[in-house]
C-alpha cells in the first residue's frame, strides 16, 4: 500500500495538469485566432474560411499538410521505467491494468504542417493534445529491439499494440515521445517527412528560403502554433516555480522543527 500510494498521487497530479493545460490551450487558441485574423485582412476568402477553425484538426487537414496519419503514442507512468521487472509485470497484470499504472498506447492523429507537428485525438478534435512539436529542434529515429540506447525503455516491445510492428521516436528539449505504427515502411515515411520539415524550418528561419513559396495558411497556423507553445511554456514555468516554492517551504519547516504547542496562545 505504501508503494502504490505515491504512484496514485503522481498519476492524479499529471491528470490535473493535463486538464488545466488543455483548458488554457483552448483559451490561447481562441485569443490568438482573433488577433491574427484581424491583422490578415488581405488573405483570400478561401483561406479565411479555413482559418475559422483555428488549430482544429479539420482546419489543418484542409490546408494541405506535409504529412498526416494515425499513430499510437506511448504513455508511461513517471516511476514505471525505474521499477524492478517483477513489479512492472505486477502493474501490467489484468487485475491492476485498470488503474493505468503500466504503459499504454493511445491513438493519435499526427498532422505535420509548417514548422510544427500537431497531435490530435482524432480528425474531429477542435484543439491539439499537448504542445505542438517544433520542427527546428527535433531528432527522430526508428527503434530496433537491439538498440543499446533504449536504456530503461526496453519494455516497450512487450507492450506493442496489436497490428503494430515498428516504433519511431521524436525527441526535443530532452523529452522523447514513442509512436507505434503498423510497419517499418510507415515509420520510415514518418521519419523522412519529419526530417524534411526540420530542414525546411531551419532554412526558412535563417532567411535562406525567401525564393520558396510558402502558403499563407501555413504562416497563419505557424503563428497560432507559436502562441500555443509560448502559452504552454508559461504554464510549465509557473508549475515549476510553484513546486520549487513548496519544496523550499517544506525544507524550511523540517529544519525549523515543530512549532511549540500553544505558541499562538
Amino acid at each position: 500500500t505504501l508503494f502504490f500510494y505515491p504512484l496514485t498521487i503522481i498519476m492524479s497530479t499529471v491528470e490535473l495538469r493535463r486538464r488545466s493545460n488543455a483548458a488554457t490551450a483552448d483559451r490561447a487558441s481562441a485569443s490568438s485566432r482573433g488577433g491574427i485574423i484581424g491583422s490578415s485582412s488581405a488573405a483570400s476568402s478561401s483561406t479565411s474560411s479555413t482559418r475559422r477553425g483555428g488549430l482544429s484538426a479539420k482546419a489543418l487537414l484542409e490546408s494541405s499538410p506535409s504529412h498526416d496519419g494515425i499513430v499510437l503514442k506511448l504513455h508511461v507512468p513517471a516511476l514505471y521505467p525505474f521499477l524492478p521487472t517483477c513489479l512492472q509485470r505486477l502493474l501490467a497484470s489484468q487485475w491492476l491494468n485498470v488503474l493505468h499504472l503500466s504503459p499504454r498506447w493511445a491513438e493519435r492523429h499526427l498532422i505535420l504542417l509548417g514548422k510544427y507537428c500537431y497531435r490530435f485525438t482524432d480528425t474531429s478534435a477542435s484543439s491539439p493534445k499537448g504542445s505542438p512539436v517544433p520542427m527546428e529542434a527535433i531528432n527522430v529515429r526508428i527503434c530496433d529491439k537491439g538498440d543499446d540506447d533504449l536504456d530503461d525503455m526496453r519494455f516497450i516491445w512487450d507492450y506493442l499494440p496489436p497490428g503494430c510492428s515498428a516504433v519511431f521516436t521524436v525527441s526535443t528539449f530532452g523529452k522523447t515521445q514513442y509512436f507505434a505504427v503498423s510497419a517499418r515502411e510507415e515509420a520510415t515515411t514518418w521519419i523522412n517527412s519529419l526530417r524534411e520539415a526540420r530542414q525546411a524550418a531551419i532554412t526558412r528561419s535563417m532567411g535562406h528560403a525567401s525564393h520558396v513559396p510558402y502558403p499563407k495558411s501555413w504562416e497563419y497556423y505557424d503563428a497560432l502554433g507559436t502562441s500555443l507553445v509560448n502559452q504552454k511554456n508559461r504554464i510549465r514555468n509557473r508549475l515549476e516555480e510553484s513546486n520549487m516554492k513548496q519544496m523550499e517551504m517544506s525544507s524550511f519547516s523540517d529544519a525549523a522543527g515543530p512549532m511549540p504547542r500553544g505558541y499562538y496562545g
